[in-house]
């Protein structure tokens, strides 16, 4: 099941975003993972998350099955573009559909919010999600350097 998270889920929300990154240690740059992780475990890091939830511009979903959560995503929507921050399922729960239903739910929430195109980066090396987005109707808009100097590929879709 797919739902948008409450303050009741916060903790939940980041532990699931925290245990994403942990599986991407072979796979992204350890220490761009283990600031990731760094920051996600910080006091701080809670309040930022609630203040998300407080701007009605973005959009913070989780999966769960029963009481556990096993996935996540979030972004935003500003002047009729969504931007899809991050999007993860937890390693046990992987190749079951979650990533698809969450970036679908993603997608029609921000139709809601008014958006009429979202964009996405992603590391070239998941190979997964690149393979998800593509067979979502996105397509490659070339590539961006992140601010800790990753060369990711930027991906979008319109929605109207």
């Amino acid at each position: 099941m797919i739902c948008k998270i409450t303050h009741s889920d916060v903790t939940d929300f980041i532990q699931c975003y925290i245990e994403v990154f942990q599986t991407l240690y072979n796979i992204l740059p350890e220490d761009y993972v283990t600031k990731q992780i760094k920051n996600a475990s910080a006091p701080d890091f809670h309040q930022k998350v609630r203040n998300l939830l407080d701007d009605s511009n973005n959009i913070l979903l989780i999966s769960h099955n029963n009481e556990t959560v096993t996935g996540m995503a979030w972004g935003n929507v500003r002047d009729g573009d969504a931007w899809l921050s991050f999007m993860g399922v937890k390693k046990p729960f992987r190749g079951k559909g979650l990533g698809r239903l969450l970036l679908n739910r993603f997608i029609d929430e921000s139709m809601v919010k008014g958006a009429n195109k979202i964009s996405l980066d992603t590391d070239p090396s998941l190979v997964p999600a690149i393979t998800l987005y593509k067979s979502e109707g996105f397509t490659r808009d070339g590539t961006v350097v992140n601010p800790y100097g990753l060369e990711l590929i930027l991906f979008s879709k319109n929605l109207t």
